[in-house]
């Protein structure tokens, strides 16, 4: 169906599909096997925006922290961002810690095996502030969510910073750092992130086809100076906020 309509491959179909880019009647669609029926509303996402894929905002002795865009991985795979530094910086350039693919923003890397493991240690004390648009409308101003991922602590804080049309823009703060914690904290309160279709609702009003999640602020101290570094919220984020008055 796919491939007929926009004469394009099957094999170029199923990327569109598996970019999460086909919905039917406003749910998205995994498998290239799924049938239609009669009067279906048959949509496709446009592609995401092609944007750069990272900027290096900050680089000392030790560390190099990079603001990355969507659907770039951060460690574990040949075309990652951090064997893409390893080839600029070196091969001990080692990630301190990771966001999912389509999450975008800030993320830290260290120069250096020491620096990665004093950096480890520490993880808990550093600052870290993520803006995120959920799906439905918040009635609280604050919440803070302790609930273990994978039987260890996970403790976030909530704040709400506007809400309108369906929709709830939060800044959020990680105590913590399990897999997944934003994604799955704010699903167990009811307000799963709007275009997260693994914890969220695969059928929405809006066709978005990553979640609207960013890392904005890290902040932390090392050998006595204080480090704060910030990455504006992306314009896909910035649209959706303004279409829906957040």
């Amino acid at each position: 169906m796919v491939s007929q309509n926009l004469k394009i491959s099957k094999n170029k179909a199923k990327d569109i599909i598996d970019q999460k880019r086909v919905f039917v009647n406003k749910k998205v669609i995994w498998i290239a096997s799924y049938n239609l029926e009669p009067n279906d509303l048959v949509e496709i996402a446009p592609p995401k925006e092609k944007c750069k894929q990272y900027d290096i905002i900050y680089e000392d002795e030790n560390f190099i922290v990079v603001s990355k865009g969507p659907e770039f991985i951060v460690n574990n795979s040949t075309d990652s961002l951090e064997n893409i530094l390893r080839k600029k910086f070196g091969n001990s350039i080692k990630a301190i810690h990771r966001i999912d693919k389509d999450t975008t923003g800030l993320v830290l890397f260290a120069k250096n095996l020491e620096v990665f493991y004093k950096m480890k240690e520490k993880w808990n004390t550093v600052e870290k502030t993520y803006y995120c648009i959920s799906l439905n409308e918040a009635k609280f101003k604050f919440k803070e969510i302790d609930y273990p991922i994978d039987n260890k602590k996970a403790i976030s804080t909530v704040i709400l910073i506007s809400k309108n049309n369906g929709l709830s823009l939060f800044k959020i703060r990680t105590f913590t750092g399990r897999k997944h914690q934003i994604r799955i904290h704010l699903k167990l309160i009811g307000f799963p992130i709007l275009g997260d279709y693994v914890y969220g609702p695969s059928k929405t009003n809006l066709i978005i086809n990553r979640q609207m999640l960013h890392a904005y602020k890290i902040q932390f101290n090392y050998d006595n100076r204080n480090i704060l570094l910030v990455s504006p919220i992306p314009e896909d984020m910035q649209k959706i906020i303004k279409e829906n008055g957040l």
